[in-house]
């Protein structure tokens, strides 16, 4: 087991509007072999990084220990997990080309993805990640050339997942003015884990790669909270229930492994179901489990998914 850090240099990332970093640290976990093996790109939910995959927890496994394990218990071979630092400063990414957040998603597929791949000799690539990480797996997979697609409590089905934080954030970005004020306000305090605040900034986030223009545009008025359909309609136009109808065929002949927890804190088990019967209305083969759980500590999922991956990807035991 073997971890080899890399820096790339993004020119899609060179003048983004937050001014955050365009050389980005990217984690490579090996499990034997350092070429001609398959790949699996890990994406983190929002207020991570997907190194902080790497980090010690008592409670539980690093993703690094887990994959260590399951190639002891010889249920997966030799793969490289590729880990990339894509945190901005509006406390997440959502994996898409955004003028308000920057080109994530360009930066991902047209140059982090090929430097690994040409370095590595990824034979096979997949892609994974949980809630808005689960997101960005849907998005990208069912867009660029990925094998293989495991998506955990994937953000899906807007009105459930998004629109009733509207009304519980709306105070709290008042008390700063505007968005980016706000972005200002919550890194100037100390407490930045309270709730109200880690649920407005998400909103913050989100309004930055889902929204239209140029700059950060809420999808509600601040004075009266009504939502501004206009806004409201491309924050719905990029719901993985509505743009996987135009995917479908982009998702024909990948494995896809989906789940999500019964009792989702943030009702994506709903949106989840959708996507699920979705699938099975268009006849594409995918494995779908909802478990007896919530959307946090839901990690050893990752189980699952990480052998479902390795043996969809080509992979072979030794």
């Amino acid at each position: 087991m073997e971890i080899e850090y890399l820096e790339i240099e993004s020119d899609f990332l060179r003048d983004n509007p937050w001014k955050d970093p365009y050389r980005r640290r990217v984690a490579v976990v090996t499990t034997g072999s350092k070429e001609n093996i398959p790949g699996i790109l890990y994406l983190s939910g929002y207020f991570s990084t997907s190194l902080a995959q790497l980090n010690l927890d008592p409670l539980s496994e690093s993703l690094k220990d887990r994959v260590e394990r399951l190639f002891m218990e010889k249920k997966i071979g030799d793969l490289a997990l590729i880990l990339p630092d894509t945190f901005t400063s509006l406390g997440g990414n959502q994996y898409l080309d955004s003028k308000a957040a920057g080109l994530y998603e360009s930066f991902l597929m047209r140059e982090l993805v090929p430097q690994v791949r040409e370095k590595y000799r990824i034979t096979s690539l997949g892609v994974m990640g949980k809630s808005s990480g689960g997101y960005g797996a849907l998005h990208l997979g069912s867009k660029y050339d990925f094998k293989g697609v495991a998506v955990h409590s994937a953000d899906a089905y807007f009105e459930y997942a998004y629109l009733p934080l509207f009304p519980r954030v709306i105070s709290t970005l008042r008390r700063a003015g505007n968005p980016r004020e706000f972005v200002e306000f919550f890194w100037a305090q100390q407490d930045r884990k309270r709730r109200d605040l880690l649920d407005a900034m998400m909103i913050v986030g989100l309004s930055a790669f889902y929204s239209p223009a140029d700059n950060v545009e809420l999808p509600f008025e601040m004075d009266t909270g009504r939502v501004r359909e206009d806004v409201w309609k491309h924050w719905i136009s990029l719901d993985p229930v509505r743009f996987l109808v135009e995917r479908k065929d982009g998702l024909r002949g990948k494995s896809l492994y989906i789940d999500v927890g019964s009792r989702d804190d943030f009702n994506l088990q709903y949106g989840n179901r959708m996507i699920h019967e979705l699938l099975n209305s268009w006849g594409i083969p995918h494995v779908y489990e909802e478990f007896h759980g919530g959307h946090m500590n839901t990690s050893y999922r990752y189980d699952i998914s990480l052998v479902y991956l390795f043996e969809h990807l080509n992979g072979e035991l030794s």
